[in-house]
């Protein structure tokens, strides 16, 4: 039987109605029954664990974002890399791109230090921050397919477990060690240093490697082996002892959620800081003639002369 996300809550509803019948039938007696009987601390305890997976996003919800981060990355194509550096999807040149160097050869009668200026902080450095450019959207498009791909994993084993929940249930003579999930939400992300950045100054290129987070099947590589993803072993005899397992693996799968979302936000916050100190890699420097106050725009200091 193939338990449907969507059907969630219907059921998280069927389990609480078998671990009631199931009390009831064997004529269970547990301390937890005093205060509120056998129906009340079912109704309590089993539909609100899986409540909160049942809101967890749509990981169709992210492919819009996805394919707008894309998109920008046909837009920044220029030629020097023809190829996403973390999933190798290629990517086809933007010929706009290339226009550039027609700007170039236009502005070649320009003289003066704002044209000097203009040819070595934006002409040159143009072809390194596009490809910089390029690559930092690579890398934000792979975390949001770390992000899709943790949650649909995680909508997987909240089934996985309602699934194993049943099973027990129906199979009233399993033990407590014939049910077992394990979880796949940390192996769907990997990281990889994967990406390069360089920025040409006084024609020395300096490197920078960035550590990448995506999905697993994009960066080709997975988070280590953590013993969150082997969840402990489920089932049991008795209604109260199925659930308790039940639980059990509930908490250990939010648990794995929270180390997975840990893991995308440093990555995240590490991309955020290296924006903040080598903002130079993805944005041309402010021009001078900004500055210049009006009475001086032209002339030596300002414009120039165009000969």
């Amino acid at each position: 039987m193939t338990v449907s996300f969507d059907e969630l809550m219907a059921h998280a509803s069927e389990i609480k109605f078998l671990a009631i019948k199931r009390a009831l039938d064997e004529h269970e007696t547990e301390p937890e029954y005093a205060r509120q009987g056998v129906d009340g601390y079912y109704e309590q305890v089993v539909e609100p664990l899986f409540k909160p997976f049942s809101r967890v996003p749509d990981p169709a919800g992210y492919q819009p974002m996805i394919d707008d981060l894309s998109a920008a990355m046909h837009d920044l194509s220029g030629g020097h890399i023809d190829q996403d550096p973390i999933d190798k999807n290629p990517y086809l040149a933007n010929p706009t791109l290339e226009k550039i160097h027609t700007a170039g050869d236009y502005l070649q009668d320009w003289s003066g230090q704002a044209a000097m200026q203009f040819k070595q902080k934006f002409l040159d450095p143009f072809p390194a921050i596009s490809a910089n450019q390029f690559i930092l959207t690579a890398i934000l498009k792979a975390a949001l397919e770390a992000h899709q791909a943790m949650w649909a994993k995680t909508r997987d084993d909240i089934d996985k477990i309602a699934h194993a929940t049943m099973d027990a249930f129906d199979n009233k003579c399993c033990d407590k060690n014939t049910w077992n999930v394990s979880f796949t939400v940390l192996s769907s992300i990997g990281a990889t240093a994967a990406a390069v950045l360089t920025v040409a100054t006084d024609g020395v290129a300096a490197p920078l490697l960035l550590q990448v987070i995506g999905a697993a099947a994009q960066v080709g590589a997975t988070l280590p082996p953590d013993s969150l993803s082997d969840p402990p072993k489920g089932g049991g005899e008795s209604a109260l002892q199925i659930v308790n397992s039940m639980k059990a693996a509930i908490d250990q799968l939010t648990q794995v959620v929270q180390k997975a979302e840990a893991v995308i936000t440093k990555h995240i916050t590490g991309i955020t800081k290296l924006l903040g100190e080598h903002g130079s890699y993805f944005v041309s420097a402010r021009p001078a003639l900004a500055s210049v106050p009006d009475d001086k725009i032209t002339g030596g200091s300002g414009l120039g002369d165009s000969n």
